[in-house]
């Protein structure tokens, strides 16, 4: 490694090292506002020598110190209002929701394993591999599979991924809209979670279209990360119901296996 390209090496490190201590210094302000603002105050309050004596003997410092007192209690008050203006917001979970398919998609595992093996599309080797991880996966016998992998031979079309994908996802949204009341127009966030299929245009943008929702509402759209993004996409809601108290809805799309 030549100088320039160790220079450059190092101003960069430089530079993301600077950018997470202001983030964490930004996320801490309030909090070191606070402490700040009640060591500036406590010199201002007299001393008392006794606690029995302590109101009068403050009643008549104020009364002998009014520019004091009063800068001492609005240092106080802005100390109270930093403080709490940095604690974060409670969020909740409203309702939840899972989609679950009719009584033609269900089949056991036996069932699968030879579906699988007339429908012409896999090896020796991979029926071997899809039974080992059917039994350590914790698949039950009344496990619901889509109708592309249940048709002979397997569907793995573009439209065939869409339409299980939309089934999946307005099934549930409707599922869960109804059990909780909220209007469409009433939802500031949607967060969706895909963890194999990213269509164009976008998991958000057909949710958004499909329920006619506001033009203003905060829309992320997460894919290609896994099941662990549904995790994630809890937490960027709760990041972002801190800036904004709305109702969030997270849709997490992923492979499950249900009994």
């Amino acid at each position: 490694m030549d100088r320039a390209e160790l220079f450059r090496t190092v101003r960069q490190a430089t530079l993301n090292h600077a950018r997470l201590l202001y983030h964490r210094l930004a996320a801490r302000l309030p909090h070191i506002l606070a402490v700040t603002l009640l060591v500036a105050v406590a010199p201002l309050v007299p001393p008392s020598s006794s606690l029995a004596g302590a109101p009068r003997a403050l009643r008549d410092w104020a009364r002998a110190n009014a520019g004091l007192a009063a800068a001492a209690c609005a240092g106080l008050a802005a100390a109270a209002y930093a403080y709490a203006a940095s604690r974060p917001r409670p969020v909740y979970l409203v309702d939840l929701s899972g989609y679950k398919p009719g009584p033609a998609h269900e089949a056991t595992r036996a069932q699968s394993i030879r579906h699988f093996a007339v429908a012409g599309r896999f090896t020796d080797e991979s029926i071997a591999f899809q039974t080992r991880m059917l039994e350590r996966a914790g698949v039950g016998e009344a496990t619901h599979f889509p109708a592309s992998l249940l048709t002979v031979p397997v569907d793995m079309s573009l439209r065939a991924a869409r339409e299980e994908s939309e089934a999946v996802v307005f099934g549930a949204v409707d599922d869960l809209l109804a059990k909780t009341g909220v209007r469409a127009q009433d939802i500031g966030v949607v967060i969706v979670n895909s963890s194999l299929f990213s269509p164009t245009p976008s998991f958000t943008a057909l949710v958004v279209n499909r329920y006619g929702l506001r033009h203003d509402v905060v829309t992320h759209n997460l894919s290609g990360m896994g099941c662990s993004a549904g995790i994630i996409a809890i937490d960027l809601a709760k990041h972002l119901l801190q800036l904004d108290p709305v109702h969030a809805l997270v849709l997490a799309t992923h492979t499950d296996a249900r009994t």
